[in-house]
């Protein structure tokens, strides 16, 4: 690596850094209406739905009251009474745990039991949805941020030229797929590089005032 002043160092960085930002946010722009389809929009996990439940209801309402707004809930995630009974020794095994977590310290009467079950199941439902909802989305972001990296030709090699090795051999479609990939990792990532790489410079320049170099 050749040898650079930080200061010029870190003003690369940045810059490099406020172009993947504005990367970050066109692709954001872009796929905001895949987050609308059906299967990739998010859900409400069913824990702030059980928060909306206790506070809609009275608090001396009993849990198959609970279970009956639990069950009209379960058509959010495609979940049937069918389905769970068929997981029923599955779910049983984390039912009373999940039960004290919504504050059921007794025994579990039947109503009880059957709240925890759906909610059991219901949550085990939102998380392999909600992984398969981000992992979707994170490839159609890669796959947008290397289409906008390629048509704008942004070479990340190109761009980090200085702070590279003098010997180091730029493959211009594989420094744009890096930007792609680079960019897909959100628009929040990247403008907290950027502010980090602007901390690090203001601590180096005043440094820099306090030893009395330019």
């Amino acid at each position: 690596m050749p040898n650079i002043d930080i200061g010029y160092a870190l003003g690369v960085l940045g810059a490099y850094f406020a172009v993947l930002l504005v990367l970050a946010v066109a692709i954001e722009t872009i796929i905001e209406p895949f987050s609308m389809i059906k299967g990739l929009r998010k859900k409400i996990s069913p824990d702030d739905f059980m928060k909306d439940v206790k506070e809609w209801l009275p608090p001396d309402s009993p849990a198959g009251t609970q279970a009956v707004a639990i069950t009209a809930f379960m058509k959010e995630y495609n979940a049937t009474v069918t389905d769970i009974d068929t997981r029923v020794s599955e779910i049983k095994a984390i039912a009373a745990e999940t039960a004290q977590a919504f504050g059921i310290t007794d025994e579990l009467n039947a109503g009880q039991e059957k709240l925890a079950i759906y909610m059991a199941e219901i949550r085990k439902k939102f998380d392999l949805d909600e992984r398969k909802r981000i992992t979707i989305l994170r490839v159609v972001s890669a796959l947008v941020g290397i289409g906008l990296a390629l048509w704008l030709r942004i070479d990340s090699f190109t761009l980090l030229s200085d702070l590279l090795p003098q010997d180091f051999v730029v493959v211009p479609w594989l420094g744009m797929l890096v930007t792609g990939l680079a960019a897909s990792a959100g628009s929040s990532f990247w403008h907290d590089m950027l502010g980090r790489v602007r901390a690090v410079k203001e601590a180096s320049q005043q440094v820099k005032e306090l030893t009395g170099k330019k």
